[in-house]
């Protein structure tokens, strides 16, 4: 049995900038656990694979055959790294963050299962190569609107600055851990999904006008204050850049920051919260990080917006310090968090 675990992320300052309409990019994202987990199993087969995705029934996938596809990205990775010819392998697919819940989960699956199958191939392929692999999934193969930052989030773990100067190529610094941060945020789920490739066509319409454009750039700095604030450990800082890009967000689209959305950060405000940022593309639905002033006021926080409504969920919470793991070995380990990665493979 291989057992992998991928982390999603949260509070993508930036996000937008990352995409191909959207550049140069410059992103700040925290990645966090508990993320999507992938179990599988080999045994003497054909060729062929048993697929277990959460919330659906097993089963056989053909790698490489012509069908109507159940899961699309998750067979995609199937057919990019297709089991040995003599062997049948059962892969189970988990996630502790509901979907739609803008935090690059489809990202993490795609990540998660490509590892998980190169180990099963014997294949060593660096964290970068699987992160561009799964953006090449998206994009390419199936012909989705996709930034790069969640997959080099769910391959490195951690939070990171990215660089992005000619989409998708990206530099990626890898920030020092910051217990206090962590200490203090708070992933609250609106109690439905958004699409996010709907939000990204509505985006892309208005991108060319001047507003969009001047938004953009405000993405971009508030991703760099966002970095910033981590160096600094300036938490209050962090706060500021969370509601700057916030601000952007609803800039660049008025549909960014949904009526949910909204609700809560006004919730938030009021209970003396210092940031709050909409994940991911925004629009109806998702989840909005919240960034009390520290723990007692965290806590204090989640138990009332508990009660605002019976959709509206906490979701647990806890930086991830390693992307990619499988079999319990890190792709990246804590010596290499202080380097640069540049450029797509």
């Amino acid at each position: 049995m291989i057992e992998v675990s991928v982390p999603v992320r949260i509070c993508d300052n930036g996000g937008w900038t990352d995409t191909w309409f959207g550049g140069p990019g410059r992103v700040l994202n925290i990645a966090i656990k508990p993320g999507v987990n992938v179990s599988i199993r080999r045994a003497p087969g054909r060729g062929e694979v048993v697929l277990d995705v959460e919330g659906s029934d097993p089963y056989v996938v053909q790698p490489r055959q012509p069908r109507a596809p159940r899961h699309a990205l998750v067979e995609a990775a199937i057919d990019a790294f297709p089991p040995p010819a003599d062997a049948v392998v059962e892969v189970e697919v988990r996630s502790a963050v509901p979907p739609g819940c803008g935090a690059g989960t489809s990202a993490a699956v795609a990540v998660a299962v490509l590892g998980g199958l190169a180990a099963v191939r014997s294949e060593p392929i660096s964290p970068r190569e699987i992160a561009y692999a799964a953006h090449r999934l998206e994009v390419e193969v199936l012909g989705l609107e996709s930034g790069i930052q969640d997959q080099l989030s769910a391959a490195y773990g951690g939070i990171n600055y990215l660089e992005i100067d000619t989409y998708p190529d990206a530099t990626v610094q890898q920030l020092p851990d910051w217990d206090e941060l962590e200490a203090a945020l708070t992933l609250v789920y609106l109690g439905r999904a958004h699409v996010s490739s709907a939000v990204h066509r509505q985006v892309i319409e208005g991108v060319r006008r001047p507003e969009p454009a001047d938004a953009l750039a405000r993405l971009r700095t508030a991703a760099v204050a966002a970095r910033d604030a981590v160096l600094a450990r300036d938490l209050y800082a962090f706060g500021h850049a969370m509601i700057a890009n916030t601000d952007a967000q609803r800039a660049l689209h008025p549909l960014l920051v949904g009526t949910d959305a909204a609700g809560i950060i006004e919730f938030a405000r009021r209970q003396g919260a210092i940031g709050w940022k909409v994940n991911g593309a925004g629009g109806d639905g998702g989840s909005v990080t919240i960034l009390s002033r520290g723990s007692d006021a965290k806590a204090e926080f989640e138990r009332r917006v508990s009660r605002l409504d019976r959709r509206v969920r906490v979701l647990a919470l806890e930086i991830a310090t390693a992307g990619l793991t499988v079999a319990g070995q890190p792709a990246t380990s804590t010596a290499d968090r202080s380097a640069t990665t540049t450029s797509a493979p």
